[in-house]
């Protein structure tokens, strides 16, 4: 039974180049998909340089009374960069919370001055605080609570 299979050697003529021709194939798939994936550079570092000109991230607004207190427009200044330091172009920034929102784009030193509207503390609130997301191509997303703070004084 056996001996008959072992002396018809047609069967494996042309296996070896068949093997040959799937591992080649395989190989080119594998990679056209790494190719597809994004590459991912790394995590951001986000730093609030400024709020309406003072160092630091506090807003602070007078007020004598416990009422509603529409803060008005102010600047923050954000520097975004790379784990190594490097300042990141393009990045797209973003406050909200405190009932307001302002954006922007860092620049080449990686600096964005975003122009914040809408922020309010509600009666009876001393403090409140803003959110930041940056995001930039080739980057994780960053996310902070709490990164710009709104306080009552006076």
């Amino acid at each position: 039974m056996w001996g008959g299979f072992i002396r018809d050697k047609r069967g494996i003529e042309g296996l070896p180049m068949r093997l040959i021709i799937i591992v080649v194939v395989a190989a080119v798939v594998l990679a056209a998909i790494l190719a597809m994936i994004p590459k991912t550079k790394g995590n951001l570092s986000v730093e609030c340089v400024s709020v309406d000109g003072t160092d630091g991230n506090l807003k602070r607004v007078t007020s004598s009374g416990e009422d509603e207190l529409p803060v008005g427009d102010f600047e923050v200044k954000v520097k975004v960069t790379d784990d190594k330091g490097n300042p990141v172009k393009g990045a797209s920034v973003t406050l909200t919370g405190a009932h307001g929102a302002g954006s922007g784009k860092t620049d080449g030193n990686g600096i964005a001055t975003i122009t914040v509207s809408g922020v309010k503390l509600d009666a009876n609130e001393d403090t409140d605080s803003m959110k930041v997301t940056v995001t930039a191509p080739g980057y994780h997303k960053y996310e902070e609570d709490n990164f710009v703070i709104i306080a009552r004084t006076g």
